[in-house]
């Protein structure tokens, strides 16, 4: 069974301090939760992030939102993979809309992302999903193929168990619409029958696979009960701990009511 994922991502938001609050808080609120937790901090906070959860006892991953695909060089402000595992981060980032849309990152950069992230022993959160006029030319499947095939080229089949599959539909991120259900189910379809095709059919069905879109706490129980959704990729709704306890609550509780039928 793919392990179930509970993802924040905090984007340009926080100050170390205000990170460091939002553990301490989270740890109390989430201590009857079963499900991984990961925070994707700013770069900048990942020491104090990962000293925090270890005060507090908790198996919390912390991740960077993203590095430079180099190993080193004269690229003023940037980090490297190898300088976000020596910080302590456990996962990272990698693709997002934000940085496909604003950075202009294609899929041959996240390939090499990839690459240096699984090398340097990070797990990889893995985003791909179409955008709004992909959508409306019903070319979401072909984008999910193309993205996802592209973006684990040269990845070995034993590499998949250190790779985490975000769904992300573009059009419904930050917008407050949610993919229905059908929509999900279907692109998460595509996403593992791709990966079948890519190494086999046993491997597809064991990829982490979750949904990141307008996820809330009022949302996500439904989107938990999907065939297929192993967790949530939250955004602005992971910015307050005590929504964002609830959000991988519901999850949890949901999960285990599922596998008790």
């Amino acid at each position: 069974m793919p392990k179930k994922y509970v993802m924040a991502n905090f984007k340009m938001n926080k100050t170390n301090d205000e990170v460091v609050d939002y553990i301490d808080k989270l740890s109390s609120l989430t201590s009857d939760c079963d499900c991984q937790v990961v925070l994707c901090v700013p770069s900048i906070s990942i020491p104090l992030a990962v000293q925090k959860v270890n005060e507090k006892d908790r198996d919390f991953i912390i991740a960077c939102q993203n590095f430079n695909e180099n190993d080193f060089g004269a690229f003023t402000g940037e980090i490297n993979a190898e300088m976000v595992a020596g910080g302590g981060a456990g996962a990272v980032l990698i693709g997002h809309s934000e940085r496909r849309n604003l950075f202009k990152e294609d899929d041959l950069l996240v390939n090499k992302k990839i690459l240096k992230a699984l090398k340097s022993g990070l797990i990889c959160i893995f985003c791909l999903g179409e955008s709004l006029f992909d959508k409306k030319n019903n070319l979401t499947e072909q984008v999910i193929i193309n993205q996802l095939s592209k973006g684990l080229n040269s990845i070995y089949a034993n590499e998949l168990s250190h790779i985490v599959i975000a769904y992300e539909p573009v059009w419904a991120i930050g917008t407050g619409i949610v993919a229905t259900e059908q929509e999900i189910s279907q692109s998460i379809c595509i996403i593992r029958n791709t990966l079948a095709k890519l190494y086999n059919e046993e491997i597809a069905n064991n990829v982490t696979i979750v949904y990141g879109g307008s996820v809330n706490d009022v949302n996500c129980k439904d989107i938990s009960k999907i065939k297929g959704v192993d967790g949530v990729l939250v955004g602005g709704a992971s910015l307050i701990p005590e929504k964002f306890s609830k959000i991988a609550k519901a999850f949890c509780e949901c999960k285990k009511t599922k596998n008790k039928k």
